[in-house]
């Protein structure tokens, strides 16, 4: 009797351990599926070599091209998770002769250029003097907590070579008869009228005189602060513990293109003592470029905050009385 009863709690215990082992393979199938769920691809065809999965805060950009000449739109396209409450923005590094535009618009290096949140596509035109310039962009996406992703991309961007003519000489001797008075001739400057298409219009600068003078002008456009939400809100009074910032425009009146540049700052901040600038693109006659940069550990009271194009007179100008502007700004004492 007892012989069956151990039989009978045996085969209990096999049937028991097969149903729970079917259920532990049903639980790891489920788990894989959602695994695979979970992670899906930000694009069919990246080509993006490389891809950081950080939760909620994933972001992929891919280039139209990998190398471009001057003046040729290059198209970014990119896809983030999380919502569209964010900020998305275009930054670029620095790099002399070279420089990026937006819609005809020059864009400052090494400072975000924001976009609209819900976009997922960016035209760009590189703009260089140099034969060969490798590029180093980046999209970065920062949530409304203030948490950034970014995806770097590299663009080689090929300009014009010189082109070297050569005249022919005559070895043929030939009677000369009386000469002709000389007539001096002075160069002419011949400008490139604008291109306006359907969908956007592109403000082409002038050419480079090589004969002309640059002259480099600065304006303000406003001062204000980033919000929480990371978008910059024009106003002239900002608390202590705000990221205070400043938009500046500087533009190329001259006939000649500027070279390179810099430019200074001074900040009403603790630290005190100006702020100097890495180099900046040049930029032809015609042309412009905004500025936009911001600062913290603001000090109390009434400031001025005031910026300094070429302050080390590296460039040969018609006028140095443009060179400065300034703006007024009240940081409370709370």
């Amino acid at each position: 009797m007892n012989v069956q009863a151990d039989k009978g709690t045996s085969k209990f215990k096999n049937i028991i351990s097969i149903i729970g082992f079917g259920i532990l393979l049903i639980i790891g199938i489920w788990s894989a599926y959602q695994v695979i769920t979970f992670i899906p691809r930000l694009f069919s065809d990246t080509g993006a070599t490389t891809s950081t999965e950080l939760n909620e805060r994933d972001i992929a950009a891919k280039l139209s091209t990998t190398t471009a000449n001057s003046g040729d739109d290059v198209v970014i396209n990119w896809a983030h998770r999380g919502d569209d409450d964010g900020i998305v923005s275009f930054s670029y590094a620095c790099v002399e002769g070279f420089y990026f535009e937006i819609d005809g618009d020059a864009i400052a290096c090494n400072a975000p250029h924001n976009v609209d949140a819900d976009a997922q596509t960016l035209t760009v035109t590189p703009i260089t003097t140099h034969e060969t310039v490798e590029a180093a962009l980046a999209i970065t996406y920062t949530n409304t907590e203030g948490v950034s992703i970014r995806d770097t991309k590299t663009l080689t961007v090929t300009g014009e070579s010189p082109v070297v003519t050569t005249e022919e000489v005559s070895t043929e001797t030939t009677e000369e008869g009386p000469r002709e008075p000389e007539v001096q001739t002075t160069p002419t400057v011949t400008s490139v009228t604008p291109t306006v298409t359907p969908t956007r219009i592109i403000r082409v600068p002038r050419t480079s005189d090589p004969y002309g003078i640059a002259d480099l002008q600065v304006a303000m456009v406003a001062v204000g602060e980033i919000t929480a939400f990371g978008t910059f809100e024009p106003k002239g009074i900002v608390h202590p513990y705000s990221r205070a910032a400043a938009k500046f425009k500087v533009t190329n009146l001259g006939t000649k293109e500027t070279g390179s540049w810099n430019f200074s700052a001074i900040l009403p901040t603790q630290a005190g003592y100006p702020y100097n600038s890495q180099i900046q693109p040049s930029l032809m006659p015609g042309s412009s470029i905004e500025i936009f940069i911001t600062f913290d550990q603001l000090v109390p009271g009434i400031h001025t905050f005031s910026v300094h194009v070429d302050s080390n007179n590296y460039v040969v100008e018609i006028s140095e009385y443009n060179n400065a502007a300034a703006q007024s700004i009240t940081v409370l004492n709370y």
